[in-house]
């Protein structure tokens, strides 16, 4: 009976584990954050750092603008639109470099994506499970490509990897 339970705990830590980074944070809003109304919803946009922050379940559409109150939109941050189901597309603004890990994980309605030539990394499991998601264009500027980017994206049939890219991690397609 020992052995089984110490089994079952051994499993649900290699589990837990293997879950991309910020699957299991909880998001909490600083007081640099402030809403930016989208069709659907809201985005939350830290200020201090200009990094999107998270978003409402119910965001549709997301265009997202090169400044929010006078500050620029550096980055997609980690899990900024985990699980946004609703998302259908979202177009990031030129200036933004970053997509961070995790960051459009299982946003299955999501099928239009626009990136901008500033980027250059694609994060950890940045749309693992997309499963809306047809087609994809890289902008040249784009050098990493993280682990698990693209996995489960079941729906993919086209994707342009420029020269630029230097690094593709393991299972990103």
């Amino acid at each position: 009976m020992k052995r089984r339970i110490l089994s079952i705990l051994l499993l649900a830590a290699l589990v837990i584990g293997l879950l991309p980074q910020g699957i299991l944070s909880v998001s909490a809003y600083s007081d640099t954050d402030i809403a930016y109304p989208v069709k659907g919803g809201n985005l939350y946009f830290d200020k201090a750092t200009g990094t999107i922050t998270d978003c409402d379940e119910s965001v549709t559409k997301a265009d997202i603008p090169a400044q929010i109150e006078g500050v620029a939109v550096t980055s997609i941050g980690d899990g900024a639109f985990y699980g946004c189901s609703s998302l259908m597309s979202v177009t990031i603004p030129d200036g933004v470099t970053s997509i961070g890990d995790s960051a459009f994980w299982d946003c299955s309605g999501l099928t239009s994506v626009t990136l901008p030539d500033s980027v250059t990394s694609i994060g950890l499991a940045a749309f693992q499970f997309c499963s809306g998601l047809t087609s994809i264009t890289l902008p040249d500027s784009v050098t990493s490509i993280g682990m698990s980017a693209f996995e489960f994206c079941s729906s993919l049939t086209s994707i342009h990897i420029p020269d630029s890219v230097t690094r593709i991690g393991i299972w990103a397609f």
